[in-house]
């Protein structure tokens, strides 16, 4: 396998994981439900579907 073959592949999952997460807090949101996340000192702390979906918007829009 080549390296632009293994970069395709790597760039098609990492679309894929983006796009799933997205749908997930979406589904989430519409629900009215909390998401859990890990801080990187191993802190487990829960935020709203709602603020979660808009901080994972804003991290990922495209930079011009």
């Amino acid at each position: 396998m080549s390296e632009k073959e293994r970069n395709d592949i790597f760039n098609k999952i990492a679309s894929g994981l983006r796009q799933s997460n997205e749908a997930l807090l979406r589904i989430k949101k519409s629900r009215r439900e909390k998401v859990c996340y890990a801080k990187a000192n191993g802190k487990i702390y829960t935020i709203t579907a709602s603020t979660a979906l808009k901080k994972y918007l804003d991290d990922n829009r495209p930079h011009h």
